[in-house]
């Protein structure tokens, strides 16, 4: 028996970035009325959460399914028996630093990045361990006129080089780690995507760009490039554009990376951490 649409109740901050939605199981059949409450929400509010929702991976698989097609990962190993589904594993005597710390959009550095990323906890530590998520559209809006225009046409180059590339953070680590980094020369390719996006549901402009995949705007001097990503970045993450989110067993959150940046904090060492994610297919940003 599917969810109907009418039982789901969507409660979004007071801010109106990421929302608590409640009345549904994501490990049942949705309605297609139910998907499109969903992903109009999700444009909406940049951050969905789901609270108590006991999902095993093949139904984070379905209900990725229900709302689109899976996107790509690169540079991370999949699952054995499920190739589209990442274990974020960290064991508590694991000495290398936490998956993902560090402000990024998902894979902005592919054609056509993922347009969502979809996060099912399983193992959560007492302490540490938070994501914090920044609202892309509130810190364009919030610009100037005159900087908005300067920055309006602007392209960003995106690549993975810093974290994944032979010459990357990763292939420099020196500790053990259990989640499997694939290191790879192409990693150091490049594209480019408008600096300013426009979202194409609600076709609100936000800020793309991010210190771990952006390396520098299209036809701009070295030090001009330092000058304007360092203002966005110090920007675009002021506390009033993040969402904290603290993690509690059996929580699923799927987030808007045509709008939304994220950082995973640590501070979990001695405590096991286990979470599943999906990613879903995306289109060329415009």
């Amino acid at each position: 028996m599917g969810t109907d649409e009418a039982q789901i109740e969507i409660k979004p901050s007071d801010n109106g970035f990421a929302a608590t939605v409640t009345g549904v199981r994501v490990s049942e059949p949705l309605s297609e009325e139910s998907v499109d409450t969903l992903l109009d929400a999700w444009a909406r509010h940049g951050v969905l959460v789901f609270p108590d929702q006991t999902l095993d991976i093949e139904g984070l698989e379905v209900f990725t399914l229900a709302l689109g097609e899976f996107g790509h990962d690169p540079f991370v190993a999949a699952m054995a028996d499920h190739p589209n589904v990442l274990e974020l594993r960290r064991e508590p005597d694991e000495k290398a630093g936490n998956f993902g710390a560090g402000w990024h959009s998902d894979w902005s550095f592919q054609p056509c990045p993922p347009s969502g990323t979809i996060l099912h906890s399983k193992v959560i530590p007492p302490v540490g361990g938070d994501t914090l998520y920044a609202d892309g559209h509130r810190a364009w809006e919030a610009l100037s006129s005159t900087m908005q225009s300067m920055l309006e046409g602007l392209r960003a180059i995106h690549s993975a080089a810093l974290p994944y590339g032979p010459k990357g953070i990763f292939a420099k680590d020196t500790e053990v780690r259990t989640m499997k980094i694939l290191i790879s020369e192409e990693a150091e390719a490049t594209e480019t995507h408008p600096l300013v996006r426009t979202h194409p549901v609600t076709g609100r402009k936000s800020l793309y760009v991010s210190p771990v995949y952006t390396v520098a705007i299209e036809g701009l001097e070295p030090a001009e490039n330092y000058t304007i990503l360092k203002f966005l970045y110090d920007h675009m993450t002021r506390d009033e554009f993040v969402y904290r989110h603290r993690w509690q067993p059996d929580m699923l959150v799927m987030w808007d990376n045509r709008s939304t940046s994220h950082f995973a904090q640590g501070g979990y060492d001695g405590h096991l951490r286990v979470l599943h994610r999906t990613t879903l297919a995306g289109d060329r940003p415009r």
